[in-house]
């Protein structure tokens, strides 16, 4: 476990020292935005923050290289929730080398309904966890827009309460006393996009599989194959369509905070983040995007999909169905950072609401 966080930490060092050998060159290219946090999601509530957002070019600027992005932030919300974290997304001179991830600590209260599809919201009992995570993609062009690597992600999830005679307490779930989770595997990557931080057309895909087992430092022993494709289109000058299917599948002794969800803010928003969990998950969603004036937008989205597992069959008449819309406003002409506000909604669901940053997709 030692040796592989110093191959991290190596990794990464690497990353920024590149930056730093081509100072002059970033210097030339650096944008950096200092913003103050205010969202707003049904699992959250009211969040009040810091956060950092740096869009920078390495190498010489008059070649083809991909826009890179760090981001830092740092807020508490009204769940006396409160994180501290930081994301990247670097690509290394003429795309050779690609190197994504997130740092950070979170203490967070969550909500737990049960595993499967056909949950009920008189289950719903809240639980409190705080845990460091690592999120590290390396990942090495081999050919055009195809790239292969490895994915590493590790969490230390420490329970520090929950509801007293409710379905975790009774000990009867997997992971309801926290543990580790570290996770390592290979995965391939493609991307055509003619943007990665803000595309209009192009196609973006990656696999991967990831092992967790207890040579590597896990608790949990099981096998964790995802799947993500993006389609994006671009209709005329003002509007572009996004297509995006999802999904992901575990196999072994999965904990159940470490089981795929659908939810939030990126997958089928409409949902509660958190009510259906299970070992697998496969949905695929859309949006249409259109630019009303320069720097503020309309979208109008919709997505299907659902959990399932082995004890909780699929069945397709028992998919959950999300739709909404929303508006964007671009906070500087410089930085192509998009404040999302998103109404959303499922059928016999309540009515939710996101404002937050970015795009879900």
């Amino acid at each position: 476990m030692k040796k592989l966080a110093i191959v991290l930490l190596i990794l990464q060092a690497y990353t920024f020292t590149g930056a730093l050998a081509q100072q002059d060159t970033l210097q030339n290219n650096l944008t950096v935005a200092l913003l103050p946090l205010l969202y707003y999601t049904p699992e959250t509530s009211w969040a009040f923050g810091l956060g950092a957002v740096g869009n920078f070019k390495l190498g010489d600027s008059a070649l083809q290289t991909y826009e890179s992005q760090l981001v830092m932030g740092t807020a508490y919300t009204l769940f006396d929730q409160f994180l501290v974290y930081s994301s990247w997304r670097v690509f290394s001179e003429e795309n050779r080398n690609l190197f994504a991830g997130e740092i950070g600590w979170y203490r967070y209260v969550y909500f737990f309904y049960g595993l499967g599809n056909q949950v009920l919201d008189r289950d719903r009992e809240q639980f409190e966890a705080t845990f460091p995570r690592l999120r590290f993609d390396y990942l090495r062009r081999f050919k055009s827009n195809f790239y292969i690597g490895i994915r590493y992600h590790f969490d230390d999830f420490e329970i520090t309460r929950i509801e007293e005679n409710r379905k975790l307490a009774s000990g009867t779930f997997l992971g309801s006393e926290g543990g580790r989770v570290s996770g390592l595997g290979p995965m391939v990557y493609f991307d055509s996009r003619d943007s990665q931080l803000y595309p209009t057309r192009g196609v973006f895909a990656e696999a991967s599989f990831q092992t967790f087992n207890r040579s590597l430092g896990s608790n949990y022993q099981y096998n964790r194959w995802l799947v993500d494709f993006r389609s994006v289109h671009s209709i005329n000058q003002k509007s572009v369509f996004v297509w995006n299917a999802y999904s992901e599948f575990l196999v072994g002794e999965t904990p159940f905070f470490a089981m795929p969800l659908v939810g939030g803010n990126r997958l089928l928003r409409g949902l509660f983040e958190g009510k259906f969990r299970d070992q697998n998950l496969a949905l695929i969603q859309a949006e249409y995007r259109y630019k009303i004036l320069p720097r503020w937008g309309a979208v109008a989205f919709s997505g299907m999909g659902n959990v399932f597992s082995q004890a909780n069959s699929f069945q397709f008449n028992q998919s959950k169905f999300a739709y909404g819309i929303g508006g964007r406003f671009q906070l500087s002409k410089k930085e192509k950072l998009n404040l999302r506000l998103d109404i959303a909604r499922s059928p016999n669901e309540d009515l939710r609401i996101y404002l937050t940053f970015g795009e879900a997709f």
